[in-house]
């Protein structure tokens, strides 16, 4: 997508609309469409999943479940048929913690009062009607590192409820506004395991660690990876090596290094049960870097899969999905006796 028109937004009507969690919303291949609403326990993508691909110069929002925008509760009247100069707030739960976060907006978008006054053929087979509208310039989406604005969520009075389309409060929609204003205007475009190969000398394994710190670092505190403060607890002996904060949301990152490029690595019997503790796991993140300390680093970052939890099986994804094999693996001390 390209840079949007201008940094700050003028004063708008706003509304919140919460769809499925996906990485890029550029269409279903390799990035499903994750949620908790029926429709999405049964197929692996919902039409949300072409809400940030433009089309014709212009990107097309569709509201899950059909739900209709009341326009007067943004200004309209009873007699309009669309309103002009609309936010419209893109909200989607994380998959890692189920905590509902902001995942992107449209600025001076159009909203019609008809549901599938749009049509869009996506497929051969999948025409999606639409009743949001924006040009392409005005639409934004966030990185899911990004995506660190949570919705107030809890059972009580002027927080969001089931509707998938919410009008917020007066508190929330001013922190919305001074948000979305600080955020950079540069838009988002839409193996067989084995024992992991480290290097034999104690000195060499120390500095592709440190390549690997760093590594994980600047990356959180980059604007890819959301502008978090990033706190070092290497030598605390708590579990994790970063602990990684901004807003509401705390991670932990554990992070390894290795020279290959082969994703294989272990952990201590204290890192691996901090990452299985009920107290740490929504929040542990296993960070590997491989071939660390060269041009070619390249990051693995796993994180908890609430959504797909079951009984006692817990799983770690990357944000595209890939699955964190997990084999535990137990040793003995002998001495003589």
């Amino acid at each position: 997508m390209p840079k949007a028109e201008m940094r700050n937004i003028s004063p708008q009507p706003i509304v919140f609309i919460n769809i499925g969690w996906m990485m890029a919303y550029n269409g279903p291949t390799n990035d499903p469409t994750i949620g908790g609403h029926g429709y999405l326990k049964t197929h692996e993508f919902g039409h949300e999943a072409w809400n940030f691909t433009p089309t014709g110069g212009r990107c097309y929002g569709y509201i899950p479940r059909s739900a209709r925008i009341d326009l007067r509760r943004l200004g309209g009247s009873a007699k309009d048929t669309s309103l002009q100069g609309v936010t419209v707030v893109w909200i989607a739960r994380n998959p890692r913690d189920r905590k509902t976060k902001i995942i992107g907006w449209y600025r001076n978008a159009t909203i019609h009062k008809d549901y599938d006054i749009l049509s869009v053929r996506r497929s051969p087979r999948i025409t999606v009607g639409y009743q949001i509208e924006t040009p392409m310039i005005s639409a934004h989406l966030l990185l899911p590192d990004q995506r660190l604005k949570s919705v107030p969520t809890a059972k009580q009075k002027g927080n969001m409820g089931q509707s998938p389309v919410w009008y917020g409060n007066p508190r929330f929609n001013s922190e919305v506004v001074a948000y979305i204003n600080g955020q950079s205007d540069e838009a988002t475009p839409g193996k067989k395991g084995r024992s992991p190969k480290r290097p034999n000398d104690p000195e060499a394994r120390k500095l592709i660690e440190l390549a690997a710190i760093s590594h994980a670092t600047k990356y959180y505190q980059s604007a890819e990876g959301g502008r978090r403060l990033v706190e070092s607890v290497e030598g605390d002996w708590v579990g994790w090596d970063l602990t990684v904060t901004a807003g509401d949301e705390l991670l932990k990152v554990e992070v390894k290094g290795l020279s290959g490029s082969e994703v294989c690595v272990e952990l201590t019997p204290n890192e691996y049960r901090t990452m299985l503790s009920i107290e740490h796991r929504n929040q542990y993140v296993i960070y590997i870097v491989t071939k660390a300390g060269t041009a070619a680093a390249k990051s693995h970052v796993f994180y908890y899969h609430a959504e797909t939890r079951k009984s006692g099986d817990h799983t770690w994804r990357t944000r595209n999905g890939r699955l964190l094999k997990i084999k535990p693996i137990t040793g003995a001390r002998l001495s003589i006796a």
